[in-house]
């Protein structure tokens, strides 16, 4: 059964402080903890929270910082619970330096950075880095002990530190990685007790830790859990910094997921989950406007110790080897989900009916209620083409020669499953698939993954026919989710690149493949988008693509066709989801995401507002909505005209807004529907 349904958590708590029904019992939680001096031991902490819980499962202290922040900051500022469980000591060198000459103290370094991020959260959900903590080593039913840190002013805000000594083969000369816990070929992982901490010393096995995430993912009962990425992308040029051989990303962060990934999938229980992009971040544009660059960067500066407070604790009071004083200028830029569309709508007898992926189940909206799909467990990330639905499920299997990452279609007309498999087949190659694509012209239904190595594969089904074999489509290395539109003369699939944008066709006779020049507002050429893109048909055989723009939240579009492009730019304070977009029949361009709250942004403009050419720039056009998004909207126009949105909330519930013909977007949101079994 899907949870049970949860307070919404609404932006204008953002404006007044506070939520009406969503609070977190202060002084229960206080009185609870003032008898534990800062390295007590004791009973795990009481839950003394009515609302909903994001929980950050990663691999270091300063991971969610870089990786999933600015999200942290909006749930917190919004009234949210949270629970980071950060699985091993961070401990790298043992020196909290750059000076390389001196003697490496792991247990110190590993104190300090958890200190950093103690600061930081208390930084993020008090404004003050000082707030207070109160700290017990907890021994759970897994048979690991963990430190738990709550702060006192909210105690809804948790910490867990599990301290996996992941670097002891500088001392051993053996691979003692995550990955190595894993994959089984590490049999135990030694703890490594930080300097102030009252955990002891110990060993950890494979078994332990799935079963301690287990029990940490029931003890918090999590609404939303955010991981790392499990599938991180191929390297593309030069290896940067500590990425694991072969891919884009640091070999514990995705450890971690995967850990992650195994414990959620066997819990069930998440309405929602998701996964964020790592040192990958360095290789796009950064995405992200001032606002969020500027709330991003102090957390990290508290984090990093760039203050230099004196907090009174010997080892130091964050990481001095964070890039700094500011968000850095690398991935500390960037913030990007990895599976952002897990909701979107199909037309079924003449009715928009919303399709979601609740933690790993498809759901389908049928009688107000939702009900299982069926099928196999999902990555949370579909595409709709006519009635059919295309989602991937995943086995995150300890062996790298055993992963399965395969593409599954649901026909909603006959409620049937179909497995399309994975163009790769097993293993390593596999895991590249990213989120599909789809789209029907009524003649035929085209389904498009990325190709291992670069390009495209595609399947296709004529109507009445059976599905054809995967096929190669070469052509540049995508960077993220392509987006497939079906057009008058056939079939486009659009996607982003490293070095801007691509596109393949098909008009009846095969695929053609070309780099999609498109214009920066102002004429350039050459504009590298800084998100997913997203397409839809507009008339005149032409192409509205939305994407955000490199540098900034806006939002930018793109009307045309072949070589001939216009290039409007909506101004956006912030936001961190890529936009979705829509055209109705009368020519209203609808195009959704979030804003700097958190918030849904939508704005429609009218078709002949994008023609003027590419000096083109829009002012404020965003209707904002009255919830705190935790995924991107679908957007649909009914046939009367009326613009529809859905989108999951921050509590893991599904919310939709409508707004009539010629209206503005809709601000006020509510429930969906009710739950189904």
């Amino acid at each position: 059964m899907p949870p049970a349904p949860r307070p919404a958590l609404r932006r204008r708590s953002l404006l007044v402080g506070g939520i009406a029904g969503l609070t977190v019992a202060a002084a229960a939680g206080e009185a609870a903890w003032s008898l534990l001096d800062s390295t007590g031991r004791g009973e795990p902490p009481p839950q003394a929270v009515t609302g909903p819980v994001h929980m950050q499962i990663v691999a270091h202290p300063d991971d969610c910082l870089y990786f999933i922040n600015p999200r942290i900051a909006r749930v917190l500022a919004a009234g949210a619970a949270s629970c980071t469980v950060v699985l091993t000591a961070g401990e790298s060198d043992g020196r909290n330096s750059r000076d390389t000459t001196g003697a490496p103290d792991y247990a110190g370094y590993a104190a300090a950075r958890n200190t950093g991020l103690r600061r930081a959260y208390a930084h993020l959900a008090t404004g003050d880095s000082e707030s207070p903590w109160d700290r017990t080593c907890v021994d759970l039913d897994s048979g690991q002990q963990v430190e738990i840190c709550v702060l006192r002013e909210r105690p809804g805000v948790h910490l867990v530190f599990c301290s996996l000594w992941t670097n002891l083969g500088r001392l051993t000369g053996e691979y003692t990685r995550l990955v190595s816990l894993w994959e089984g070929n590490l049999g135990a992982s030694l703890v490594l007790p930080p300097t102030d901490s009252g955990l002891g010393e110990s060993t950890v096995e494979r078994q332990t830790v799935r079963e301690t995430l287990l029990e940490l993912l029931d003890r918090y009962q999590p609404a939303i859990v955010n991981t790392l990425d499990p599938d991180p992308d191929p390297v593309a040029g030069p290896r940067i910094g500590a990425e694991q051989r072969g891919y884009s990303d640091h070999i514990d962060h995705t450890a971690a997921a995967l850990f992650a990934w195994e414990a959620v999938r066997e819990w069930g229980r998440a309405a929602a989950v998701e996964s964020w992009r790592g040192y990958y971040n360095r290789r796009w544009p950064g995405n992200l406007g001032a606002a969020d660059r500027d709330a991003k960067g102090r957390a990290l500066n508290v984090y990093a110790w760039a203050d230099g407070l004196d907090c009174g604790d010997p080892v130091g009071c964050g990481d001095r080897l964070i890039a700094g004083p500011d968000t850095g200028d690398t991935y500390g830029t960037a913030t990007h989900p990895r599976y952002h569309a897990a909701v979107a709508t199909a037309l079924l007898d003449g009715d928009l009916t919303p399709i979601t992926v609740q933690g790993t189940r498809m759901r389908v909206e049928n009688d107000l209620s939702w009900h299982d799909a069926g099928g196999p467990d999902l990555l949370p990330s579909i595409a709709v083409a006519g009635t059919r639905v295309f989602a991937v499920s995943p086995d995150h299997t300890p062996d790298p020669d055993a992963h399965t990452r395969d593409l599954h279609c649901l026909d909603l007309t006959l409620g049937e499953w179909t497995s399309l498999g994975n163009p790769a087949g097993t293993g390593e190659p596999a895991r590249a698939i990213g989120p599909p694509t789809a789209a029907d012209n009524g003649a035929m239904a085209v389904v498009a993954v990325r190709s291992p190595d670069r390009g495209l594969h595609v399947r296709a089904k004529p109507l009445g026919g059976p599905w054809t074999d995967w096929t190669h489509l070469d052509g540049r290395m995508i960077h993220d989710s392509p987006a497939a539109v079906a057009t008058d003369s056939g079939f486009i699939v659009v996607a982003a690149t490293p070095g801007g944008l691509a596109a393949w066709e098909w008009s009846g006779l095969g695929w053609t493949t070309r780099d999609l020049d498109l214009p920066h507002v102002g004429g350039e050429p050459g504009y590298i988008p800084a998100s997913a893109v997203t397409a839809a048909k507009a008339p005149g055989g032409r192409l509205v693509i939305a994407s955000r723009s490199a540098g900034s939240a806006d939002v930018v579009l793109h009307l045309g066709r072949g070589g001939s492009w216009t290039a409007t730019l909506i101004a956006l304070d912030g936001g961190i989801l890529p936009p979705t977009v829509a055209v109705g029949e009368d020519g209203t361009v609808a195009v959704a995401c979030d804003d700097g709250t958190g918030a849904p942004a939508v704005a429609a403009v009218a078709l002949d507002r994008l023609e003027h050419g590419p000096s083109e720039r829009l002012g404020p056009h965003w209707s904002r909505g009255d919830i705190v998004l935790a995924k991107r909207p679908a957007i649909a126009f009914e046939a009367d005209g009326s613009l529809r949105l859905w989108a999951i909330g921050a509590d893991g519930e599904v919310y939709t807004a409508v707004s009539a013909p010629g209206d503005r977007p809709a601000t006020a949101w509510a429930p969906a529907l009710r739950q189904g079994d």
